[in-house]
């Protein structure tokens, strides 16, 4: 069910003001930072993401939409320009499990699994029918799966105007031509379904020639959507086990990051903790009188 906007929905600020414009309006979101790796996140349902995209929207705000989950959190920590990106972000929604697990550890807010595990396929269908976007613009995937969703996204509403590129095929010609399109296009809402770290890294690179519009990065969703590939059923995503029906049906592609990346990510962060806790104890020392 959807509920109009209300006073209380924050605005977001464009991107490229000053970092501690980012932090005001960061702290209005309720972000959360989490401890070690320094990620911050928003935690919120579809309701509240559909509000904020509603009132960005009329304030006609240039603004990105991005989600946390451990495959991001370990891009995070070897990318930089991914981590630069990230950083900038007005609403980073907790995606994966253990990522909401630990903001409501840190935060002690009353999060649930249910409202805030919060998936692109838990807000986009009901994107046409709870906001006021008028034209869209689907960016990835390939030709048959960005077809279908553009497809899917116009029966929802004849009056808005959809269009799609499909991202098969990736290279440097076809991101300057889409660019061009886009900026043709001049969409007040666009979904980049390039994979990560890929969609992050072409909106940060072209950012600034941009026309003004909700970004909204989404990895492999824009299959999804489309039917063509079959998503986990919504229910195992508050039990924390959307990751093991999507690696028992594509073992070959996400096998390393479910069975490798975390183990990768849990030494990056151990030490971490270890040079903080050592800095830290290096500072008291100096410290005593």
């Amino acid at each position: 069910m959807c509920r109009p906007p209300n006073d209380e929905a924050a605005i977001a600020e464009p991107m490229g003001e000053h970092m501690l414009k980012y932090q005001a309006h960061a702290d209005r979101l309720g972000k959360i930072e989490i401890p070690i790796s320094g990620i911050r996140v928003t935690p919120m349902d579809s309701n509240e993401l559909h509000q904020w995209i509603s009132q960005t929207w009329e304030e006609h705000r240039k603004a990105v939409i991005l989600g946390h989950n451990l495959h991001s959190l370990y891009t995070w920590e070897i990318n930089p320009t991914f981590r630069a990106f990230y950083d900038k972000a007005e609403v980073v929604l907790t995606d994966g499990f253990p990522i909401l697990k630990m903001a409501k550890w840190c935060s002690g807010r009353r999060l649930s699994a249910r409202r805030h595990r919060l998936g692109t396929m838990d807000w986009l269908p009901g994107l046409m029918r709870c906001t006021p976007v008028r034209r869209v613009a689907v960016i990835g995937a390939s030709p048959e799966s960005n077809a279908r969703t553009v497809e899917l996204l116009r029966a929802e509403d004849a009056e808005r105007t959809v269009e799609g590129w499909s991202g098969e095929g990736w290279n440097p010609g076809l991101e300057d031509h889409i660019v061009q399109a886009v900026q043709e296009f001049r969409p007040d809402f666009v979904i980049v379904g390039l994979g990560m770290p890929l969609q992050e890294e072409f909106l940060s690179r072209h950012w600034e020639k941009l026309p003004t519009a909700i970004y909204a990065a989404v990895g492999g969703v824009i299959d999804q959507y489309s039917g063509i590939q079959k998503s986990a059923p919504r229910w195992l995503g508050p039990l924390g086990l959307e990751w093991a029906y999507r690696l028992a049906t594509q073992p070959r592609r996400l096998g390393h990051r479910y069975l490798v990346e975390p183990w990768i990510l849990a030494y990056l962060l151990t030490t971490k903790a270890l040079l903080a806790g050592r800095r830290k104890g290096g500072r008291q020392v100096l410290n005593r009188p």
